[in-house]
C-alpha cells in the first residue's frame, strides 16, 4: 500500500527487474496508469526523490528521470521549494485545451475547485441507461411491486396535510424510523430505538454526514482496498488521510492495518459482504477490529449495503450486536431491494448522536421526500417489504446460479463458493497482463456491460477483473450474454485471486 508521511505520498509501483525496458520507463508507465485510473488523485503531493528512490529500490537519478518525463507529459508539476504534485489540470494530460481560449484568458480562475474535481465521478462512455447484461448493482426494476406501491400511495396521500409537513421530524418520518428499527433488530440483530434512526436520501448522503461529523480534514481513515469508489470519493473530497487496508478471504486485514497504517479516526468497512470482492469479515477479525476501536476510540462505519440479498441462511449479525453501538454507525439503503431512484436510506447512530446527525442533515442537505417515506413505512408495517425481499432472494439466487453455470460451461471458470452466498454480482478475475478497463470498453461494442475491477484498488497493486451483475437479467439473457464473453477465455486468471495474496504484517505502529 502507499506509504504516507508529512512530506508526501510514496505510491506503490510495479517493476520487472528482469525486463529489458529501462526502470525509469517502467516507473513512468506505472505512475501514469495510477493518475489516469484515479488511484493518484489530482493535487496529491509526492514524496521527495530521495525518499522514493529508497522506497522503490532504485537510484535517485532514475526517479529524477521519471519525474522529468511525467512533468513534460503534464502528469505532475514541480513547485520550487514546495515539492512535486499530481497535476491539477482540469483536462486530462494530452487532451486539447479549452476551446474558448478567450474566456480562459479573461477568467483564469474559472473551473471546479480541487474538492469539486474529486467529487466528480467519471462515467463510462457509451454505457446505456437501460440495463444490459451484466450491469452490476441494478435490481430487477420490472419486479418492483408497483401495484402495491400505488395503492399505498393513494391511501397515505390523504394524510399528507400541511400540519404533517410542519411537524415532520428532522430525523425523518417517525413511523418509518420505527419500522426500520424493528426491521434491523429482527434481521440484523441490531437493537436500537427510532431515536437512533436518521432517514437519508441514500447512502451518499449518509456517507457524507458520517465523514463530516466524525472526522476533520487530515484525519487518517482506514478503508478496504479494494473498496467502494463512492466511499473513497467522499473521504478524499472531505480531506481525509486515506489509509488503504488490504482485503483477503477473511475480509479486512486488521493486523496489517494495525502494523502499517496510521491510527485511524474512522474505519470504513463492509463486514457482511465486502464490496466488491464479496468476502465476509471473519469472527476473529471482527473481534480484533472491535477491540482496537474500543482501545483507541476510533469510530466504525459499518456499510450494510446489501445484507438483504443473502442466499445461504441469514446474514452475519451487525457489529453492534457484539459490543454495543457507542462507536459504530450503521449505514443502510433501500436501493438494492427496491429501486435506486427511490433515494431512501438510513443511518443508525449511537444514542447520544441522534440529534446532532438530524440537525446536520437539515443544515446541509435537507429532508428525504416525505410521501415516499410514508408509503415505505406502510409497506414495512404490513409485511409487504419483507415479502418482496424474500421473493427477490429466490429470483436472484436462480440468476446467480445461471451465471455461475454459464461461466463454467462457456469459459471453464468455476466461481469460488465464498462468492455464491450473497450479493448481486460476481467477479471474473483476469490475468495481470491485460487491462480490464480496455476489455470492458471492447465488450460495450458487443452490448455487454461490465465494470472493471482495477479502479476499486487504491494502494495495493490492482487486480484485473470484471464485475458481472446478474440480478436484473433473466437466465436466458445471462446465457446469451455469456456466449459473447467467450473470447475472454485465455484472459481469465485461474491461479488464485487477490484474496489469496495479501502480504502479512511486518511491523507494528498502532496499539
Amino acid at each position: 500500500m502507499p506509504k504516507t508521511n508529512a512530506k508526501g505520498l510514496s505510491p506503490s509501483v510495479t517493476l520487472d527487474r528482469d525486463s529489458h525496458r529501462p526502470l525509469y520507463l517502467q516507473l513512468v508507465d506505472s505512475l501514469r496508469a495510477s493518475v489516469e485510473n484515479g488511484t493518484l488523485e489530482m493535487g496529491t503531493r509526492l514524496a521527495s526523490t530521495r525518499k522514493l528512490a529508497s522506497d522503490w529500490g532504485v537510484s535517485r537519478n532514475t526517479v529524477i528521470q521519471t519525474f522529468n518525463v511525467l512533468i513534460s507529459d503534464g502528469y505532475i508539476t514541480s513547485r520550487t521549494g514546495d515539492g512535486t504534485y499530481v497535476s491539477d489540470a482540469t483536462t486530462p494530460p494530452g487532451t486539447a485545451a479549452q476551446t474558448n481560449s478567450e474566456t480562459t484568458a479573461s477568467y483564469p480562475f474559472r473551473g471546479l475547485s480541487r474538492r469539486g474535481r474529486r467529487l466528480v465521478v467519471k462515467r463510462a462512455i457509451g454505457v446505456p441507461e437501460r440495463p444490459l447484461p451484466f450491469m452490476p448493482d441494478v435490481p430487477d426494476l420490472r419486479e418492483f411491486p408497483m401495484r402495491s406501491w400505488l395503492r399505498l400511495l393513494n391511501e397515505v396521500s390523504g394524510g399528507l396535510t400541511g400540519n404533517a409537513l410542519a411537524v415532520a421530524s428532522s430525523m425523518g418520518y417517525l413511523p418509518l424510523r420505527k419500522a426500520i428499527s424493528h426491521h434491523v433488530s429482527v434481521t440484523r440483530g441490531l437493537p436500537c430505538s427510532a431515536d437512533q434512526v436518521i432517514i437519508t436520501t441514500g447512502s451518499t448522503q449518509g456517507l457524507d454526514l458520517v465523514i463530516r461529523l466524525l472526522t476533520d480534514r487530515g484525519d487518517p481513515v482506514w478503508m478496504e482496498d479494494p473498496g467502494y469508489v463512492g466511499t473513497r470519493a467522499a473521504l478524499v473530497a472531505n480531506g481525509c488521510n486515506l489509509q488503504p487496508v488490504p482485503v483477503d478471504g477473511d475480509g479486512l486485514h486488521v493486523e496489517t492495518a494495525i502494523a502499517n497504517c496510521l491510527s485511524p479516526k474512522l474505519v470504513a468497512v463492509s463486514p457482511a459482504r465486502q464490496y466488491p470482492l464479496g468476502t465476509v469479515l471473519s469472527k476473529a477479525r471482527r473481534k480484533r477490529l472491535l477491540d482496537f476501536a474500543e482501545k483507541t476510540g476510533a469510530w466504525i462505519l459499518e456499510d450494510d449495503y446489501d445484507s438483504e440479498v443473502y442466499y445461504d441462511g441469514p446474514p452475519p449479525r451487525a457489529l453492534s450486536t457484539e459490543r454495543g453501538n457507542d462507536r459504530i454507525v450503521f449505514l443502510g439503503t433501500f436501493s438494492k431491494t427496491l429501486v435506486p431512484s427511490l433515494r431512501l436510506g438510513y443511518l443508525i447512530v449511537p444514542p447520544d448522536l441522534g440529534e446532532h446527525f438530524a440537525n446536520a442533515r437539515v443544515n446541509s442537505q435537507g429532508h428525504a421526500p416525505l410521501l415516499e417515506q410514508m408509503v415505505l413505512a406502510e409497506m414495512m408495517n404490513r409485511g409487504l417489504y419483507a415479502a418482496h425481499v424474500r421473493r427477490m432472494r429466490v429470483l436472484y439466487r436462480e440468476r446467480q446460479t445461471a451465471l455461475a453455470q454459464a461461466l463454467a460451461e462457456t469459459l471453464d471458470y468455476r466461481v469460488p463458493k465464498r462468492e455464491l452466498t450473497a450479493g448481486m454480482h460476481l467477479v471474473l478475475p483476469l490475468v495481470p497482463s491485460v487491462s480490464d478497463a480496455e476489455i470492458a470498453l471492447q465488450l460495450l461494442d458487443k452490448r455487454v456491460v461490465t465494470r472493471p475491477l482495477s479502479p476499486y484498488f487504491t494502494g495495493s497493486p490492482a487486480q484485473q477483473g470484471l464485475l458481472l451483475g446478474f440480478a436484473a437479467f433473466n437466465p436466458e439473457s445471462i446465457w446469451e450474454a455469456t456466449n459473447r464473453l467467450a473470447a475472454l477465455g485465455h484472459h481469465i486468471s485461474r491461479a488464485g485471486s487477490h484474496l489469496d495474496r495479501v502480504t502479512p504484517p511486518t511491523g507494528r505502529r498502532n496499539p
